[in-house]
């Protein structure tokens, strides 16, 4: 991470033989890809979707359900069934005897077997989803409080942990593509392809923006310039947000130096 700006490469082969990183991409662009997905899975309409699926789910459940308790009654009716004429049958008979006695274990041990799959099926029964109403609340805020800066880090690194099992990225050399395969929590995958920046190759931010943060960080650190820029719909050059990372390489690239807090304390 050079002027604290991520970047992501694959050195793998650096650490073992000495030799040249595979991999290496900037982490800008492909964490805001990545956020933005975490965002729609989120979002309004996927709550709606999985409190629809989930509904779903356990009206399949209970069908089972319903399904294995006919299947339960039926085999103790047989094994009750069995049972009286086993009882009934004449123990001088022995042969006949043994054959209804016979059935009569088998019919019971079928009713065993039922009832097991009873057991198993409740004990998978999955954990009820929080109330739709108030996860629609969240979806529909989630957005405006993710962007905030006062928003600590931290929840947000508990949420994309909570999501997200783990990110696998390679790059399509043919395309010139990034390519990032999500894999989410629950065993679902996304693919997202971002296209690669050629070297030297930049968007370039607007002169307005440059010297706005050319006078802001005479009394603003990075994290207020950014929500300073962004309160006033201001973009990047590559039309994202305003993040303290973006305002430092932002200052990086053209020389602006960092904000210092005035000594004594009276800031200009």
């Amino acid at each position: 991470m050079k002027h604290h700006i991520p970047r992501y490469s694959c050195s793998r082969a650096w650490m073992d033989n000495g030799g040249p990183h595979c991999i290496g991409f900037g982490g800008l662009r492909v964490d805001d890809a990545v956020e933005e997905a975490l965002l729609g899975v989120v979002g309004p309409g996927a709550i709606a979707a999985a409190t629809a699926a989930a509904k779903e789910a356990r009206e399949r459940r209970d069908q089972v359900r319903d399904a294995l308790s006919r299947d339960l009654e039926a085999a103790r009716y047989a094994a009750d069934r069995a049972f009286r004429q086993y009882d009934a049958a004449d123990p001088a008979n022995r042969l006949v005897a043994g054959e209804l006695e016979a059935r009569w274990h088998r019919a019971l041990a079928h009713a065993a077997e039922v009832e097991g799959k009873i057991a198993m099926h409740e004990a998978a029964t999955p954990v009820p989803i929080a109330d739709p109403a108030s996860l629609g609340d969240l979806a529909s805020n989630l957005k405006a409080v993710w962007d905030a800066p006062t928003t600590d880090a931290r929840l947000k690194k508990r949420v994309v942990r909570t999501l997200i099992h783990e990110v696998v990225a390679d790059i399509d050399d043919a395309a010139s593509e990034i390519v990032l395969i999500v894999h989410w929590v629950g065993g679902v995958h996304s693919e997202i392809r971002l296209p690669k920046r050629r070297r030297g190759q930049r968007n370039s931010t607007s002169a307005n923006i440059i010297e706005a943060v050319r006078r802001l960080v005479l009394i603003a650190s990075d994290d207020l310039i950014a929500g300073l820029l962004n309160r006033n719909g201001l973009e990047t050059g590559n039309g994202n947000r305003w993040t303290r990372e973006r305002v430092t390489s932002l200052r990086s690239n053209y020389r602006i130096p960092v904000f210092k807090p005035a000594e004594d304390g009276i800031e200009p």
